[in-house]
């Protein structure tokens, strides 16, 4: 049971509690949209499965009325209320779930100018680079990660990302966060982060690269740590 709890009541990135409710997996944006799509689908295969049966034509039985012919459109067979109904119902439905799907991207792509720690990310096959910036003495974690592009950043704080590559197109991706954000070349992107939504620990959180570019990409790899300030 621990397997299909975990499946039906997973995790949002905690920056989406903001748009979905206060609580991830039950009252998170996911969680809603889910929720929407086994209804949808409930009633779809629910009707599909009363067609099936009762509108079914067995073999000798006469033709209906209103039996299909070629060449003759059945215009009795039109009814303007339903039409209307199964056009205006499912536009309504993908209208709010596109609202829903929109708020968290706005969130995201509105990168604020002010923020208290701006970092420089540059992508080059296959690495991440971060500037540096002035950060508190004791913060010495990433003296650990030799090797990997590392970064430690103070709890309560707004950090903005300002990302580019060097070569080819890559993607600045943090999970646990829920940010995605393309590093193009000859352009810099924004994406930014509140590092108060994230738990601090002395373990570190990965960034990966989800845009292929190239035989190492899947090493293209770096670790955010989130830790508290003395």
């Amino acid at each position: 049971m621990s397997l299909i709890h975990d499946l039906i009541y997973f995790d949002n990135p905690t920056i989406w509690d903001n748009f979905g409710g206060t609580s991830s997996g039950y009252g998170g944006l996911v969680w809603q949209m889910f929720i929407w799509s086994v209804l949808v689908g409930v009633l779809v295969i629910a009707w599909l499965g009363y067609a099936l049966v009762f509108f079914r034509h067995k073999d000798g039985e006469p033709e209906p009325d209103d039996a299909l012919k070629v060449g003759v459109f059945p215009h009795e067979r039109g009814n303007i209320k339903i039409e209307l109904a199964w056009t205006i119902a499912p536009l309504i439905l993908v209208i709010w779930l596109t609202f829903l799907s929109l708020a968290p991207l706005n969130y995201m792509w509105d990168a604020p100018d002010e923020a208290d720690i701006t970092i420089d990310v540059t992508a080059t096959r296959f690495s991440w680079g971060f500037s540096d910036y002035d950060k508190p003495e004791e913060f010495t974690k990433c003296g650990m990660d030799e090797g990997i592009g590392c970064i430690e950043l103070p709890a309560n704080s707004i950090v903005r990302f300002n990302i580019t590559s060097t070569d080819v197109l890559h993607s600045f991706f943090f999970p646990e966060i829920g940010i995605k954000q393309d590093a193009v070349p000859g352009l810099t992107t924004a994406a930014w982060l509140d590092t108060s939504t994230v738990e601090p620990r002395d373990e570190p959180y990965e960034i990966y690269c989800t845009e292929y570019c190239g035989q190492s990409h899947s090493k293209m790899l770096a670790r955010v740590y989130i830790t508290e300030v003395q």
